[in-house]
């Protein structure tokens, strides 16, 4: 997965940690940061043709802003896309948005903030969202940013809380679907507290929640919004610290998806899934960073049917990643089965985890 507790840390510092000042006086301060990278995919990750390998080139740009009102209170915004790749098959060859947010800082008494980004649940998840593309945790976590999105987050003294509400948006992304939905409104929470130096470094526990309700309107074509409601929950523990030395962390998360608004068909759906994702890691000083981890996912169907067997997928993620200077990085990283359900095996949907062993060798320069 991406670099997701680095992209939380922007999140609410409305600047990126490798962004270059450009602009600093009179209490505002203006950055542009981004960051290029190549990476070359095996074939089980089906980035081109039939199961090819290839190499995949990649970019980003974000803009940040920070104005100082008086001593209580700032305010920022936060710009990130996706560039266009030359990829015209795959993606398309656009700019999309990423992060897009404007929001203010009001010191210890936290942050709040409007437009495009994570909801609250995402600060529980982002504990084992610590790889690069591997990793069955894009169908636990909150499956993308979204627009119309309103934050606040407290973090101070050990503690943290955060809320999020969402206002109606189309073409919205949610955990364990590449299929967009319309949503009507959402919220989530989420708490914790950590402990500082235990042992080897802090000790943090993190639990929350997500609702989604779905559009109830009818289309132009007179055809209901399929999608009726989402609920999740995370709770999460890490030990230590990805910047340096030893890191532990454990994620547990359970999510249901129902489908059928319109109330003449019967044909609606539940999608049940649970999952918990372990993560193990070393940081050294000259720059190398180790990880492995151990994923459970569980998923099941319920319709006029009945329930359909449990879909069980199990897989191995592991990164090795060297920092060669601090806006250059390399990496190689794999992903094993270890030991999936035959069911999960033979399902269509679930092809994605059944591809084999996932390898990938990449190069980023950051700034």
């Amino acid at each position: 997965m991406k670099k997701s507790l680095l992209a939380l840390a922007v999140a609410f510092a409305a600047t990126s940690a490798s962004a270059v000042t450009v602009y600093d006086k009179d209490n505002t301060s203006f950055a542009v940061g981004g960051r290029v990278q190549s990476v070359v995919y095996n074939g089980a990750y089906d980035k081109a043709g039939d199961h090819d390998a290839g190499l995949v080139n990649s970019a980003r740009l974000n803009l940040s802003g920070t104005t100082k009102v008086n001593d209580y209170v700032s305010v920022f915004a936060f710009s990130e896309w996706n560039m266009a790749d030359g990829n015209k098959a795959a993606t398309g060859d656009s700019i999309n948005t990423r992060d897009q947010y404007v929001g203010a800082d009001f010191g210890s008494f936290g942050k709040v903030l409007a437009g495009k980004a994570f909801d609250a649940l995402y600060a529980v998840q982002a504990a084992t969202d610590v790889f690069e593309d591997t990793a069955c945790v894009d169908n636990l976590t909150s499956g993308d940013r979204r627009t119309g999105m309103f934050r606040y987050v407290y973090d101070n003294n050990g503690f943290f809380a955060s809320a999020s509400f969402n206002t109606a948006s189309d073409d919205v992304l949610l955990m364990g679907s590449d299929d967009k939905v319309d949503v009507e409104q959402g919220y989530a929470a989420s708490a914790g507290y950590t402990f500082d130096n235990v042992v080897f470094g802090p000790l943090a526990f993190k639990g929350g929640f997500t609702y989604v309700e779905g559009q109830d309107d009818e289309t132009e074509n007179y055809v209901f919004n399929e999608f009726k409601e989402f609920k999740g929950s995370a709770f999460s523990v890490t030990w230590g610290s990805l910047d340096s030395g030893l890191y532990l962390a454990a994620l547990y998360n359970t999510h249901h998806k129902t489908t059928n608004n319109d109330p003449a068909d019967v044909y609606g759906s539940n999608e049940h899934v649970k999952g918990y994702e372990l993560v193990a890691g070393y940081t050294f000083d000259f720059g190398l960073n180790v990880l492995a981890g151990y994923e459970v996912r569980d998923s099941k169907f319920k319709n006029v049917n009945g329930v359909t067997p449990s879909k069980v997928v199990r897989r191995v993620p592991v990164l090795v990643n060297y920092q060669v200077a601090p806006s250059f990085n390399i990496w190689t990283e794999a992903e094993f089965d270890a030991n999936s359900n035959s069911y999960a095996n033979k399902d269509v949907d679930y092809s994605k985890e059944d591809r084999g062993t996932k390898f990938s060798v990449g190069a980023r320069y950051t700034f």
